[in-house]
């Protein structure tokens, strides 16, 4: 389902299909709540069976660039030869890091990369066997990505596959046409959540209807 049609389905739930003229919820107030209780849901599945479902998964497109950091006051070290994307939308994060599923290579060779932990990355490569290989760390909102061979340098582009926390935020992500990247299970989840939680609340205060800020309740 899109994301229209969820809100769709949880504002006729909790107005019970009655059918009106004025809605009294804004759509974006649905839409925040719902990518909210999506998160919850998703960290705690993931904190709990430390895997990600595919059909929560989003790709990102990231630009890479050099990275000196002796010529970033605010840098980190972690050696020569780094490369380092455009900022990442806000990732879902449970207690082994962040929901990543896949890193590679978006241009014409292809290349796997591996994801280590940012505090193991000035580490990694360091063999003779393994100097050849690519691993990419996160760090303050940034991949970085290294070899001890160079074989990164002519890379420009990054594909991220990882569960984000709002969906919205993905570039690749049509709101309009794009299945919002939730299971059914998910759905009932955050269905039963909303309409008990906050909304029911919030459907069950009157308000003022005239609307003419005279503190009067009709």
């Amino acid at each position: 389902m899109i994301l229209k049609d969820i809100v769709a389905l949880l504002r006729e739930e909790a107005r019970n299909a009655h059918v009106v003229d004025d809605e009294r919820i804004d759509d974006r107030l649905w839409e925040d709540f719902i990518m909210l209780k999506r998160n919850q849901f998703v960290k705690n599945h993931y904190n709990e069976r430390q895997y990600v479902e595919l059909n929560t998964l989003q790709t990102e497109k990231l630009t890479l660039s050099y990275y000196d950091s002796a010529l970033d006051i605010s840098g980190v070290s972690i050696g020569s030869k780094i490369l380092r994307s455009g900022a990442v939308p806000k990732m879902i994060e449970g207690r082994i890091g962040p929901a990543i599923y896949d890193i590679f290579g978006a241009d014409i060779i292809s290349h796997n990369i591996m994801y280590v932990p940012f505090d193991r990355l000035r580490w990694a490569g360091s063999g003779n066997v393994n100097k050849h290989c690519l691993y990419a760390a996160y760090y303050d909102n940034r991949l970085y990505v290294k070899s001890n061979s160079e074989i990164e340098k002519p890379m420009m582009y990054l594909n991220l596959i990882a569960i984000f926390a709002n969906p919205i935020d993905v570039s690749t992500f049509d709101v309009t046409t794009d299945e919002y990247p939730v299971n059914d299970y998910m759905l009932n989840y955050m269905k039963s959540e909303i309409l008990k939680g906050e909304f029911n609340g919030m459907l069950s205060k009157r308000s003022d209807e005239i609307n003419d800020s005279n503190g009067i309740i009709s």
